[in-house]
């Protein structure tokens, strides 16, 4: 292991820790790959780790459900103590290899960890839903747009992951306010009963597929492919539309209407300016392919998710 440490840069990027079978346990950043990878083999590391005295106290009473409580004990400080020594004990157990994406600065580097994660979901990686990406199902009948913090679903376009940090609920309402497709969290098909008509129903911003009986499946798509394509374009005729109607809102003096539209235009922006943009996955595609090499189960993945960025 010593070895393979001598030859890392000192660089920006993601690394990635593998078994004696080539499987992929765990995906870092680092603004300094050498100096990161070596903290975790140095020797005397574990020292650094002082057990953790916990005062006697109960954990409160679920209001609701059970799960109140088991969040109680996971946050007990001896517990993370041990989850932790636990995680570091089992990567210096078991990783064989050590291979290492160099990127171009430490934006790419933590946006790459998160999409990486999120498609491989390796063991001994917990954080697989900390980043938001924009879903687009495209693989179910009447697609619907999604903002989603899970393990990434092959039948979907996925787009991003984002900045935890951005407005992108926001920004996504500015793409709806001009591209009128569904955001229902319910899944729908044509002439389904649904009870309840949704508020962008009431307000002229959907095709309403879960109830028009008229309903045109092929204008619908054309919507879809739309918002995809504005997506990739960084919203700008979106940001366009938007700026006419806040315009419009300002000229009949509706400034609290006018400042909602700014808002949403800011969030557009702010998003694509943001740390995580959806070329990553293309720009490094040869890295991640001498990555995983010719392991199928990653391969599929990989495949799916760049074959479902084109619709």
């Amino acid at each position: 292991m010593i070895d393979l440490i001598k030859e890392i840069p000192e660089k920006t990027g993601v690394y990635f820790f593998l078994d004696n079978e080539e499987r992929i346990i765990y995906i870092g950043k680092a603004v300094n790959l050498k100096r990161r990878i070596t903290d975790h083999f140095r020797k005397g590391q574990m020292k650094v780790f002082k057990k953790v005295i916990q005062k006697t106290r109960e954990a409160p009473i679920a209001v609701t459900t059970w799960d109140l409580q088991i969040k109680h004990i996971e946050n007990l400080p001896s517990i993370i103590y041990n989850k932790q020594r636990k995680k570091k004990t089992r990567i210096r157990k078991f990783t064989k290899n050590i291979k290492y994406i160099i990127t171009g600065n430490e934006d790419e580097a933590l946006t790459l960890e998160g999409c990486l994660i999120s498609a491989f979901r390796p063991e001994l990686n917990k954080q697989v839903w900390r980043y938001p990406f924009i879903e687009v199902t495209i693989g179910e009948e009447i697609p619907r747009v999604l903002t989603i913090y899970q393990s990434l679903l092959p039948e979907s376009y996925i787009f991003g992951p984002f900045n935890i940090a951005s407005d992108i609920d926001v920004a996504v309402d500015g793409f709806l306010t001009v591209i009128p497709i569904c955001n229902s969290l319910l899944t729908i098909t044509p002439g389904g009963r649904y009870p309840v008509s949704c508020i962008r129903h009431q307000i002229n911003r959907c095709l309403v597929p879960c109830k028009n009986g008229n309903f045109d499946p092929r204008q619908y798509k054309k919507h879809v492919k739309e918002f995809i394509t504005e997506l990739e374009k960084n919203g700008e005729n979106v940001i366009k539309q938007l700026e006419k109607i806040m315009q419009e809102e300002i000229a009949v003096e509706n400034f609290e209407g006018a400042a909602k539209f700014r808002n949403r235009i800011n969030a557009i922006r702010n998003l694509f300016a943001s740390k995580a943009m959806p070329s990553l996955l293309q720009k490094y595609h040869s890295e991640i392919k001498e990555i995983i090499g010719e392991h199928y189960y990653y391969n599929d993945i990989l495949k799916n998710i760049m074959m479902n960025n084109k619709y």
